[in-house]
C-alpha cells in the first residue's frame, strides 16, 4: 500500500462561495461537513486520477458529492477510493469518506463525522418530526439522505442557512494496514500481539487523551512502531 498522501496529486484551491467565519455548522438544508463545495480530486478504485472539480461530503452518510453542470451530484462510491478536498485527504471506508487526520507508514489515523442520530431524536429538526418518532426514522424518511441530489447548486446555496442545525458524532479510529480499529483504550488494548502493560505505561507516560486527534497520533506511531 502506498502512502495516502502520495496516490492523489492534484492543485486544489478554495472556493468563494460563502464567507468563511469559523462558526460554520451544518443544516438539513446543507448536510455538508464543509461550508463550501471545494475545489479537489478524487483517486478511482480502478487506479486512475479524475480531473479536478468540487466536491463536499454529506453528513448524513458520509458519501461524496460533486458538481456537474451546476447540479449537486453524489459519487459512485464502489468507484471512490480517495478524494483530496482542499488541503484534506478523504479514504473510502465501506461506502463513507473518513478524513486522513495523520499517517505512519502504510497506516493511518481517520475521523468520521456524521449526524448524531440519537441527539437529533431529541431536537426539533424543522421537518414536524416529534422526538419520541425521530429516533425510529431513517435519514432517507427525515429527508437528509441525498436531500440536495440533483439540486441546481444556486438554489441549494440559497436555502443553505434555512435549516436547523445539525447536531453531529465523531468517530476517530486506526487503519493499521488495511485494518481498522476503534482509536479507543479497550479495542486498542485488544489487539492481536500487543503488549498490555507496555502500552498501558506508554499511554501514562504521554498523558493520552482519548479525544483529541493529537494524542492518537502518538498513539498511531506506537502501534506502527511496534508492528502492529
Amino acid at each position: 500500500m502506498k502512502r495516502f498522501l502520495l496516490l492523489v496529486c492534484l492543485t486544489v484551491c478554495s472556493a468563494a462561495m460563502f464567507a468563511q467565519n469559523g462558526s460554520y455548522r451544518p443544516r438539513t438544508t446543507w448536510p455538508y461537513l464543509l461550508e463550501e463545495f471545494t475545489s479537489g480530486g478524487v483517486h478511482t478504485s480502478g487506479g486512475a486520477n479524475l480531473n479536478e472539480g468540487w466536491y463536499n461530503i454529506s453528513v448524513a452518510d458520509g458519501k461524496l458529492h460533486f458538481i456537474q453542470k451546476g447540479k449537486i451530484m453524489e459519487a459512485d462510491m464502489l468507484q471512490v477510493q480517495l478524494a483530496r478536498i482542499g488541503e484534506s485527504v478523504y479514504v473510502n471506508r465501506m461506502g463513507r469518506m473518513e478524513q486522513v487526520l495523520s499517517e505512519e507508514g502504510n497506516s493511518a489515523l481517520l475521523r468520521l463525522v456524521l449526524v448524531d442520530m440519537d441527539r437529533l431524536a431529541k431536537s426539533d429538526i424543522g421537518y414536524g418530526v416529534s422526538s419520541a418518532t425521530a429516533s425510529t426514522q431513517s435519514l432517507n424518511n427525515l429527508g437528509l439522505s441525498g436531500a440536495t441530489i440533483s439540486m441546481e447548486l444556486e438554489a441549494a446555496i440559497a436555502g443553505s442557512r434555512s435549516g436547523e442545525v445539525l447536531p453531529l458524532r465523531t468517530k476517530h479510529s486506526f487503519l493499521l494496514s488495511g485494518r481498522q480499529v476503534d482509536a479507543n483504550r479497550s479495542a486498542v488494548l485488544a489487539l492481536p500481539g500487543i503488549d498490555k502493560e507496555d502500552a498501558k505505561a506508554f499511554f501514562k507516560k504521554e498523558k493520552i487523551n482519548w479525544n483529541k486527534p493529537e494524542s492518537l497520533a502518538k498513539v498511531l506511531k506506537y502501534l506502527v512502531d511496534n508492528k502492529l
